[in-house]
């Protein structure tokens, strides 16, 4: 009898020793072995689990002889005793309630080391990590995208690319982590999310459309156009070659993919910015033929000295604008586009220019007779002009017809076209109150060719005279308010001769309005017979009868001429 209690004692010890030294392993599924709970995450009591244990959730209470007369226990429990809180026999009832508070916290909140997006929603309730992930995407909404290319940036705002926030049951997820599958699962899920955390998306969309449109507004503003090879003049007065550079483009297609990869998982907190795919786009490289062009192949001179300083500053400053000028075969240029805008922030001044049937003061005041004198070496270069207009009224610096006005609010515009085999090039200058154009390209005309411009009259209508009276200024006064212009209908004609044959062909027509010459005459006397007879010669519109008037009543004439 002794013997065997002393064998039932070393069994028990046995048992004991076994459980403290086996290490916890885990099984995989296909080992269909048995798995030892680490010791971490079983009760007091002792448990050993077979796979058919786990399969059938039956559990078996492994006694030693004489269990019931020691009162110890050792009990073999299942994943399901573990989850469900139930002890093995023989437990305290105290273990049974702090086991099953302890399951119930844990069940009711997430797991420590799980993020979701870049939110920590360790601890937190369902209800709160929705909350806490609200506000972040609402945070994020409010942020503002830069996008970058080429050292230029564009910006818009998050919202306005229909960004959406698509996962919102994410915080449910999160709390199910470690909740389901068996215990080694649960508790391998457990260790992850505390060793090295567990993260789950904020998942996104967005408007493609509205994406799509934001980057080729970028590429518009940061795009760097190549520049191709041109012409400048050199000291020696010879034309030189200057060498293209190369330009760099968006690519947005690309950039779009980059883009929206970078939205949806590039970015969680934080300013977002990234930089957009690029292309580098090389010059037209057209040296061979800008080293052709060394002939001068139209000209065109006026003068305006005498203008005021404010009309040689806009002239000066749209001969600038012009200037340098290369023109492809078969490409258009209009000089409107070249010299637009006409405000001060643009390099103008205002002076007299031609505005419905008068003289106003305008910004670019003067910049026709700039148009006017390009026009010439256009003519003489017998290049295409596609669109020309004459003044309003005749000019005093070119013959009728060969004048070419402009005018961005009327819709006049001198336009012309490379109809050579060859580019061209614009040089002008500005100075000393001439203005100059060549065109330089490859002369192909034959030797001895001329060509001539002759301007004809087809009619002619004289100024007239637009008197008004002025009561407040004495008799006798005449102050000049517009010089008129002279009404005529003239022809322009070309005359090319070659061996000595001259064809003439007909160039334009032009039409240019009689304006009258206008005067603001004093009627302010106490004598009302000198009044009279003065407001009749006015009502008249005679001024050889105001002068008349002033004659026989012997006042002298203060005549005010008009100053431009």
């Amino acid at each position: 009898m002794q013997g065997k209690n002393i064998r039932r004692i070393i069994t028990v010890l046995l048992a004991g020793l076994l459980v403290i030294q086996t290490p916890a392993v885990h099984v995989s599924a296909e080992n269909g072995g048995a798995a030892i709970i680490p010791a971490e995450t079983a009760d007091s009591s002792t448990a050993s689990k077979t796979s058919g244990d786990e399969a059938s959730g039956s559990s078996t209470a492994s006694k030693t002889p004489g269990d019931e007369t020691s009162g110890s226990t050792t009990a073999s429990k299942t994943p399901e005793d573990e989850t469900s809180g139930s002890t093995a026999s023989g437990a305290s009832g105290s273990e049974t309630t702090d086991s099953t508070a302890e399951e119930t916290v844990s069940g009711s909140t997430i797991l420590q080391g799980v993020k979701i997006g870049c939110v920590d929603v360790s601890g937190m309730t369902e209800a709160e990590a929705t909350a806490a992930v609200s506000a972040q995407v609402q945070e994020m909404s409010a942020k503002t995208l830069t996008v970058n290319a080429n050292g230029k940036s564009e910006m818009a705002a998050i919202c306005a690319l229909g960004f959406t926030w698509t996962n919102t049951d994410v915080a449910s997820k999160a709390l199910s982590l470690g909740k389901s599958g068996n215990v080694l699962e649960r508790y391998k899920v457990k260790k992850d999310a505390e060793n090295v955390g567990i993260s789950l998306p904020i998942e996104r969309s967005y408007d493609e459309d509205a994406v799509s449109s934001f980057i080729s507004k970028a590429a518009e503003t940061t795009d760097v156009k190549p520049v191709s090879c041109t012409l400048t003049l050199g000291a020696d007065g010879s034309l030189q070659v200057v060498d293209g550079t190369a330009g760099s483009e968006v690519d947005e297609y690309a950039s779009m993919s980059t883009l929206m990869v970078y939205l949806n998982t590039g970015w969680e907190s934080g300013d977002p910015s990234v930089d957009l795919v690029t292309n580098v786009t090389d010059p037209e490289d057209d040296r061979e033929q800008l080293e052709k062009i060394k002939d001068v192949i139209g000209t065109g001179e006026t003068n305006y000295a005498g203008s005021t300083d404010a009309r040689c500053r806009n002239v000066e400053n749209g001969v600038r604008l012009i200037s340098g000028t290369l023109l492809k075969p078969g490409e258009q240029f209009s000089l409107l586009s070249h010299v637009v805008p006409f405000s001060a922030e643009h390099g103008y001044a205002l002076a007299p220019s031609y505005a419905e049937g008068s003289v106003v003061d305008t910004y670019g005041g003067g910049i026709c007779q700039v148009s006017t004198t390009l026009y010439l070496a256009v003519l003489q270069a017998e290049l295409q002009v596609d669109s020309r207009s004459s003044h309003s009224m005749l000019v005093g610096y070119i013959q009728p017809s060969m004048d070419a006005a402009i005018s961005e609010e009327g819709g006049k515009d001198l336009i012309f076209t490379n109809n050579t085999d060859s580019p061209i090039y614009i040089m002008g200058t500005a100075a000393n109150g001439v203005i100059d154009f060549s065109i330089y390209g490859v002369e192909t005309r034959a030797a001895g060719r001329t060509v001539a411009y002759r301007s004809e009259t087809l009619s002619q209508t004289d100024a007239t005279f637009s008197l008004k009276a002025d009561d407040t200024i004495a008799l006798g006064t005449l102050k000049q308010t517009a010089t008129g212009h002279v009404g005529m209908e003239a022809r322009l004609w070309k005359d090319v001769t070659e061996n000595g044959k001259t064809v003439t062909t007909q160039v334009n027509d032009s039409t240019y309005n009689m304006s009258p010459i206008a005067y603001t005459v004093g009627t302010k006397t106490d004598n009302s017979d000198e009044k009279s007879a003065m407001q009749k010669a006015i009502a008249d519109n005679e001024l050889q009868e105001v002068y008349s008037v002033l004659a026989s009543n012997g006042i002298s004439v203060n005549e005010i001429p008009m100053t431009e």
